[in-house]
């Protein structure tokens, strides 16, 4: 056989999957968006850089150009197979490559204009048809957004729902001095009302692969998300991209009916994995876009090698499988040199070398499938002949699925600078910028009800007390205030730029007050808008803040990354600079516990916020909220226009 000398074809046989659009008759890869470009003539002139990316979609056709032409021609892209560390060089031993500190420097690109909708959809994503369905330009997932490191992103969002507002979040964009394109109803702006457009530009900074998605209420477990990759430098090498992968549980129902289950104290059950998956060596690109599920991904007798964690590049290593969190991604490798292969033979059946199960397997603990209802894990098939129909005989590794993180010691980033944190002892709450939050569920004191005074719902929370926005007012209107509406959550930070914000989040201690908050062993994505952080810590164990600590924390460049897993009945302690004025949501990413209330909001340096937000840059902002309200006041526009209240969850 000459298994290793044919092209590793990465078909992906579905098995009650869709993955490109609503309906079963799947293109071979991801849909591209093709933007409008915004390139002004003298920087043509100027002869700088442009060429394809080595991560590119695997369709020739929608290959996007990196446009470096306002940087000049002595620069030139440096990425080879050999060497995909590097990105552009230039004159004097310039580089732009991975050690560049991201944070403080990016190439200038060019301005990419995209347009997308908000539609409804009949979604038949696992055979079983779900009629409210909500999309991005009427496929599932939405269309693939990309731009080049350094590019300025200008994206048009029209709301075309019918009975919802809507607002999209940039998944993992740091929006530095951009708090007002981070895509918050109730907290960066008011819903963008049906029939109306809201553009949203910020600068691409970072590098990798994420997602965006609404963060309206329930909407993204509805079909609104879709991946976004911006195009850079990698820590490992590999010839040929792939294009992304999004894993995720699915519902026969809308999740705004399933929360009326998650409001009566039980989590909603969850009916099917969805997967649009796919060595020379292979870039994977890997995003948990879940509403409840934690995802093991392996494929069957070979190696993945890891080389970056959300957005942040890291040190390779190698593992058969990883563990990937809600709105955590992955770029890794897959060489195509099966584990059952010596020196290019079989040593198993001819079956073994021919054909491996992917596999996306629900991590125990963390997903919420019904009893003896947990959906096939082997998701897709890797051939390494095109037109092999053999069916794959491998056998899932002997790696654990229980729900966690990757190894902590693992994810060791690349680029250091900056990211020796301040030592402090956390322990001590004479730490002023240090603050401790338990996880658990609040039961509403007499009239504190939400929606109403006397519904006696049990929800989440994080903060002091479950978060519940109102969709016209706001935060970032409202940067004047001295006091904020407790249902707001809003958790002030006014240190100064070169100083550290702690936060220490439990979900089981001992040694602190005693509290009428229920803390329940259950895990959580927990996601910070508008920065990385820094875990110093990340324990499976009980917080002990008597007598003998357990606190352990490394100060020294420790993992980094925006989704950190908080483990059942442990606790994680995380630090991020006050570098990037705004009011930063920070959530569990189980959309019933964001949608309960599991949130607030870290308002960092509100002085320098209310000096960024010009009356020209919040006009966009009020003029969202006049239209979202002028909507909003007709109740012919309503769903049911005799209702009571229009609002159950936290509006996230």
């Amino acid at each position: 056989m000459k298994l290793l000398k044919d092209c590793w074809v990465a078909l992906v046989e579905l098995f009650n999957v869709i993955t490109f659009s609503p309906t079963l008759n799947q293109p071979e890869s991801q849909h591209v968006m093709q933007a409008d470009l915004g390139i002004e003539a003298p920087y043509i002139a100027a002869g700088g850089p442009v060429f394809d990316p080595p991560s590119h979609p695997q369709n020739p056709d929608e290959v996007l150009q990196c446009d470096y032409s306002p940087m000049g021609n002595q620069w030139v892209s440096c990425s080879t197979p050999g060497d995909r560390t590097c990105w552009l060089a230039g004159p004097g031993g310039q580089r732009f490559d991975i050690n560049t500190n991201y944070e403080t420097s990016a190439p200038t690109g060019i301005t990419r204009k995209y347009t997308i909708t908000a539609d409804e959809s009949n979604i038949n994503a696992d055979g079983v048809p779900m009629p409210f369905g909500k999309t991005f330009n009427n496929q599932y997932p939405g269309p693939w957004i990309q731009a080049c490191w350094g590019d300025t992103l200008e994206i048009t969002v029209k709301n075309n729902l019918s009975f919802n507002g809507t607002t999209i979040h940039w998944h993992g964009i740091r929006q530095l001095h951009s708090l007002e394109m981070d895509g918050v109803n109730g907290v960066t702006q008011c819903p963008i009302a049906p029939g109306e457009s809201y553009t949203y530009r910020f600068r691409a900074l970072q590098y990798g692969t994420s997602w965006y998605h609404s963060h309206y209420s329930l909407q993204y477990g509805d079909g609104m998300a879709g991946p976004l990759t911006i195009h850079g430098p990698s820590s490992a090498n590999y010839d040929e991209p792939k294009d992304p992968i999004l894993m995720t549980d699915w519902n026969h129902r809308s999740g705004f009916q399933d929360f009326q289950v998650e409001l009566n104290g039980r989590p909603p059950n969850m009916d099917s994995i969805l997967l649009n998956g796919q060595g020379k060596k292979y870039l994977l690109r890997l995003i948990n876009t879940s509403v409840d599920t934690t995802f093991v991904f392996a494929i069957d007798n070979h190696n993945i090698t890891v080389m970056s964690s959300d957005f942040v590049p890291i040190r390779p290593y190698v593992t058969d499988h990883v563990v990937v969190g809600i709105g955590q991604r992955y770029h890794v490798v897959v060489e195509a040199n099966p584990k059952n292969y010596v020196n290019g033979s079989p040593t198993g059946s001819a079956n073994l070398g021919e054909a491996f199960w992917m596999r996306t397997i629900a991590a125990t603990g963390c997903h919420n499938f019904q009893l003896g209802g947990i959906p096939d894990e082997r998701q897709g098939i890797v051939y390494y002949k095109k037109d092999s129909t053999v069916y794959p005989f491998t056998a899932r590794g002997s790696y654990s699925i229980a729900c966690s993180d990757e190894p902590y010691d693992k994810l060791q980033p690349i680029v250091s600078s900056g990211w020796t944190v301040k030592p402090v002892d956390i322990s001590n709450l004479t730490v002023p910028n240090e603050e401790r939050f338990a996880v658990g569920t609040d039961t509403p004191g007499k009239g504190e009800g939400k929606p109403l005074p006397n519904d006696p719902f049990v929800r989440w929370a994080i903060g002091p007390k479950n978060l519940y926005l109102n969709f016209s007012d706001p935060t970032i209107l409202n940067l004047d205030n001295k006091q904020w509406n407790p249902d707001y959550v809003v958790i002030p930070k006014p240190f100064p730029e070169d100083s550290w914000i702690y936060l220490l989040i439990w979900g089981a201690a001992a040694g602190v007050p005693p509290s009428a908050r229920r803390t329940i062993p259950a895990a959580h994505p927990i996601h910070l808008h508008g920065h990385d952080f820094a875990i110093l810590q990340q324990s499976n164990q009980t917080l002990n803040l008597t007598g003998p600590t357990n606190l352990k924390l490394k100060f020294d460049n420790p993992p980094r990354r925006d989704v950190v897993l908080l483990p059942a009945n442990g606790f994680v302690a995380i630090a991020f600079k006050a570098d990037n004025p705004g009011s930063w949501l920070i959530h569990c990413h189980i959309a019933w516990h964001a949608s309960s209330g599991l949130a607030m909001q870290i308002l960092e340096r509100q002085a320098d916020l209310r000096k960024e937000m010009t009356p020209q840059r919040l006009k966009p902002v009020e003029d969202g909220c006049r239209t979202w309200d002028k909507w909003f006041s007709n109740p012919a526009n309503l769903w049911d226009a005799n209702v009571t209240f229009f609002q159950d969850d936290s509006g996230i």
